[in-house]
């Protein structure tokens, strides 16, 4: 079965090969598979919750959406995908809802949104007193602006109001009348055709000093694109009036990168990109100017000038200006980080040398109202500045700091009133999961998130994944500004991952949690503390009745030199030990640590019900095969990382033969992203695995000289180690068949297609069995229908082919 849609695709086989698996139309897998990738999917994580707890906004996600939405003309522009004529971005529109229900907290009851039956929502926004959303739906001139009442599911659209979309910014007034919003400029027209003539060459300049970046795609090259880009991101801010009345313009139309509503609503904090915006950066990274708009009159305060962001790939250092700004919860005054690079330090080597101390300091800056003085400086952190939230009560300042180079994160809270000492609350190495404390819990505020607080404002409450060496425990804590032993308000049973996501009361006793199990789907629930029972709130069917069949085990497994490991392997249910060995896939994604001890954690549970994830490889369960999903540790640094990835990939292997499920001839590898980069190395340089599937990866590190993943040198500082990960260099010792796939739009850093191309020309003139798909519009992960479908045809094919139906290999040794 085949859907007759254009495929610009690229598919070259080697070798005597199927007519069907060298077809460049799109496939459609097998009917069980082809119904748990389009099933419903379910909503996962926190609710959008109301601000006084009685509803929850569920939108109706979709599962996936046809190719012809992304198909849609783009304006790609400084790593924006930008559709002109919806003034909307294409990642905005193929996360687009198809329609909202509102779910009564008390008894579960639910209420439907009235929208249009064709609606592609897009931001929800709750009102301050929980009785109805403003709805932005994505629309040609334009995304409309919708009101939605919670107890009734009344929907009107508000006349006359063309939303931009490319960086939506929707907020209600604190009086619930008016919401605060960007708007397309009201002399916008079409979008300017790129001009096809040049006046002359490209140019780029050096910047004379080291300026590392990580590679990205779609930058701006030349003026046409610079004055392009300066169209889609220009936006009117203003106030609309929701039961009538004239629309307020606030200010002149400008380049918006962020925007945020003072608490007393006295200004606006505009985050306004400089323009003309530079050539050969994404927009992340662009200057800004930072200034305060009075909503009532007057004329903006210019507070700062943010400068190009030109050493994103240096781990020691943080970006240049004010970040992370933060209105005092009573309006008073703005706080914000602010980085001071140490004279003399040296950013690079104190990434190379981690005993080095940071090559500057984070400062905490406050701006008292009026905000026309100068910031003072409150603090200095250890460690650059992560996040800054303010309690509920407005008296502390919860300050988060992290540190690449050393893998650590600090926490600690200011007083507001007398501040200047910074109060510790964490300090721990992020490698490890079992003493994570949890994240702290937050409420909606006034145009803020603020920390939740106990009544005596003197404690506040932790949500954590509660990992440990014999499963998943999620949890609820109670903890102490003046430090001590938290108060365990829940913790989830052995029998269920049952997960804390939302806090509705000052004293944590009533709570939203997300429950789950192997074979249950997720679903919201309320629970108060002291309750043996939880109120079920929604009641989601089984989408995956296929999946949640199967039988999940988990297990370790030990390397050569001791260390433990641990993986999980999904079996067909029929499967009993002592029936003969499956075919095997194995789908990785190693991480890696700087200690045996973290990399020996456990991060999986027994009882999440399966993914419902594009690329998850547990599909492949329903036609035979063990699907194994292993941490291959890389334990020390990438100076190791092929003779890690082998002692790993090796020890894996040798407990799935020796636990019964694994036929050692019989096994493939796979993988996404930087598990494809992995996936191909094994290929290289281990003879574990019959064939290989890799998609979106990259496989010469020499196109990523500015750092990857989790290696902070440059190319130029560890020039073997670039040199001996880059399976492309070793192409002549893989003799596995691969499958590469790559996604034609790819945006990820790193990722380019090309990286996948230049891969398929080396196997194929080296005479190896490969192919090659590439798949148009799509981005780093798949969301059309007929990609995802094609997709795992086409890997399923494979599979069968050299794993399944492969004869036994004469040359393999047992474990190489």
């Amino acid at each position: 079965m085949r859907l007759r849609s254009p495929l610009l695709l690229l598919l070259v086989a080697l070798g005597a090969t199927a007519a069907r698996a060298d077809d460049a139309d799109y496939r459609v897998p097998p009917p069980v598979i082809a119904d748990l990738l389009t099933a419903p999917r379910l909503p996962r994580g926190a609710p959008n919750a109301s601000p006084d707890g009685a509803w929850l906004a569920v939108p109706d996600l979709r599962s996936l959406i046809p190719i012809a939405v992304l198909a849609e003309p783009v304006a790609k522009l400084a790593g924006l995908e930008v559709l002109p004529g919806m003034w909307a971005s294409r990642n905005g529109l193929k996360n687009a809802a198809a329609g909202l229900t509102f779910y009564r907290v008390a008894d579960g009851s639910k209420v439907r949104a009235q929208l249009p039956a064709d609606v592609q929502l897009g931001t929800v926004r709750w009102s301050n007193q929980g009785d109805r959303v403003a709805c932005m739906a994505y629309a040609q001139g334009g995304g409309e602006l919708w009101i939605v009442e919670a107890a009734t599911g009344k929907a009107r659209k508000i006349d006359g109001v063309r939303l931009q979309a490319v960086n939506p910014f929707l907020e209600w007034s604190n009086d619930d009348r008016a919401v605060f919003a960007a708007l397309v400029a009201g002399d916008a027209s079409a979008m300017p055709e790129a001009n096809r003539m040049p006046s002359g060459p490209a140019l780029r300049r050096g910047a004379g000093r080291a300026t590392p970046q990580r590679t990205a795609r779609d930058v701006l090259r030349t003026a046409d694109d610079q004055r392009r880009f300066a169209f889609v991101a220009t936006a009117q801010l203003a106030m609309v009036p929701v039961n009538g009345g004239a629309v307020r313009k606030l200010g002149e139309p400008v380049a918006l990168a962020d925007c945020d509503v003072s608490p007393d609503e006295r200004f606006l904090l505009v985050q306004r990109i400089t323009l003309p915006a530079p050539l050969g950066f994404p927009a992340y990274l662009f200057p800004l100017k930072v200034e305060l708009w009075p909503v009532a009159s007057g004329a903006p305060v210019a507070l700062a000038d943010v400068p190009l962001n030109d050493r994103s790939a240096v781990a020691s250092v943080a970006p240049l200006g004010p970040r992370d700004l933060a209105f005092a919860p009573d309006g008073g005054a703005l706080w914000f980080a602010s980085w001071e690079d140490r004279p003399g330090a040296s950013a690079q080597a104190a990434v190379r040398d981690t005993t080095l101390p940071p090559p500057g300091a984070d400062r905490i800056m406050r701006l008292d109202a009026p905000f026309t003085g100068q910031p003072t400086e409150v603090a200095r952190t250890v460690f650059p500045i992560d996040g800054l939230t303010f309690t509920a009560d407005g008296a502390r300042l919860i300050v988060h700091e992290g540190y690449e180079p050393r893998r650590v994160e600090r926490q600690s809270w200011l007083d507001v009133k007398h501040p200047g000492k910074l109060n510790p609350l964490v300090f721990r190495s992020v490698e490890g999961v079992y003493d994570d404390p949890g994240r702290v819990a937050v409420k909606p505020g006034r145009h803020a998130q603020l920390a939740w607080v106990t009544r005596d404002g003197k404690g506040y409450f932790r949500m954590g994944d509660g990992f440990r060496a014999d499963g998943q425990r999620p949890f609820l804590d109670r903890c102490a500004f003046a430090g001590g032993k938290p108060a365990r308000l829940f913790e989830s049973d052995k029998a269920r991952l049952e997960a804390p996501v939302t806090v509705l009361a000052a004293d944590g006793r009533r709570f939203l949690t997300l429950s789950q199990s192997s074979t249950s789907p997720p679903n919201w629930s309320l629970r108060k503390s002291g309750e043996t029972s939880a109120m079920a709130v929604t009641a989601f069917a089984n989408p995956a009745e296929a999946l949640s069949r199967a039988q999940r085990q988990q297990f370790t497994f030990k390397r050569d030199d001791g260390v433990v490991l641990n993986a999980e392997v999904v079996l067909p249910p029929d499967w009993k030990t002592g029936s003969p060995p499956l075919p095997t896939v194995f789908w990785i994604y190693p991480n890696d640590f700087r200690s045996a001890a973290a990399a020996s954690q456990n991060r999986t549970s027994a009882n999440r019900f399966p993914s419902q994830s594009p690329l998850n490889p547990e599909v492949l369960v329903t036609q035979g095969y063990a699907v194994v999903k292993p941490d291959l540790a890389i334990v020390g640094t990438n100076d190791q990382y092929v003779s890690e990835l082998q002692r790993s990939a090796r020890a894996a292997v040798d407990e799935c033969v020796k636990r019964g499920f694994t036929d050692r001839e019989r096994i493939g590898v796979g993988g996404h992203s930087y598990g494809a980069f992995s996936t191909v190395n094994c290929l290289a340089h281990t003879k574990l695995f019959r064939a290989g599937l890799a998609s979106d990866g990259a496989y010469n590190r020499t196109l990523t000289p500015f750092t990857f993943q989790a290696e902070t040198r440059n190319l130029w500082e560890a020039r073997d180690t670039y040199l001996a990960m880059s399976p492309f260099l070793y192409a002549n010792e893989i003799d596995a068949p691969l499958l590469l796939a790559h996604n034609q739009d790819d945006t990820n850093v790193g990722t380019n297609p090309i990286q996948s191309q230049r891969l398929f020309e080396a196997l194929n003139g080296l005479g190896k069995t490969v192919q090659l798909v590439e798949y148009p519009y799509e981005d780093h992960g798949p969301v059309a229908r007929e990609t995802v479908l094609d997709y795992w045809a086409r890997a399923l094919d494979w599979f069968d082919r050299y794993v399944k139906n492969a004869q036994p290999a004469s040359a393999a040794a047992p474990s190489q």
